[in-house]
């Protein structure tokens, strides 16, 4: 944990989530741009990653990586941030952990793309979505214990978690019939997508003012 403190004490933790979130709209911004037939409505979010949909998924995948290292190292600031503020110290390191193999999910999902490695994606979209609503939520609880945070941005932790539960609703639902609500479970993993990635950059602009 020293070493970690000398660190934060150069890098504020929250330029780790921000940082995070430019690398990985470096990466996908221009995979959208070359992807065959690019559409919210009918392209996954990994569909960007898998080899010959377009020419630029190993530098999405790459970016994608990345992004999920960097998500850690924000948690691990963010946790410090939290008790430093007077959080419950078994509280944070929970929801830390949780944050934690939710992120890993994210290394999972660049390293294992939905065409050579199906079995693998799907389970890493599970360690990547179930610990995320669940730190999502231990957040928002943390949080608005604290005075220090105001009620809207425990809130918007809610917010998120919601866009979460959304797509893992529609997620469940495609897999009993892989016919029904197949834009609708496309579209909300666009819409928890950015949800996650605003949550990311407005934390950490947040912690970064305190």
């Amino acid at each position: 944990m020293e070493k970690l403190d000398k660190l934060y004490e150069k890098f504020h933790a929250s330029c780790f989530g921000i940082l995070g979130v430019a690398i990985f709209l470096v990466g996908a911004i221009p995979a959208m741009f070359v992807h065959n037939n690019f559409s919210f409505l009918t392209v996954f979010i990994s569909d960007l990653a898998v080899p010959g949909g377009n020419d630029l998924a190993f530098l999405f995948s790459v970016c994608w990586f990345i992004t999920g290292l960097f998500m850690i190292m924000f948690i691990l600031g963010f946790t410090r941030f939290l008790q430093e503020k007077g959080a419950s110290t078994k509280g944070t390191w929970i929801a830390c952990i949780l944050s934690i193999v939710s992120a890993i999910g994210i290394l999972m999902l660049a390293l294992f793309n939905t065409r050579d490695f199906d079995v693998l994606h799907d389970i890493a979209q599970y360690v990547f979505f179930f610990p995320g609503i669940l730190y999502l939520f231990s957040y928002a609880y943390l949080e608005y214990k604290l005075s220090e945070f105001p009620l809207w941005q425990a809130l918007l932790n809610n917010i998120v978690a919601f866009f979460f539960i959304l797509y893992l609703v529609l997620f469940i639902i495609n897999r009993v019939d892989e016919t029904l609500l197949v834009e609708a479970k496309v579209v909300a993993e666009w819409l928890f997508l950015f949800s996650n990635l605003f949550w990311f950059v407005e934390t950490g602009a947040f912690i970064l003012k305190k």
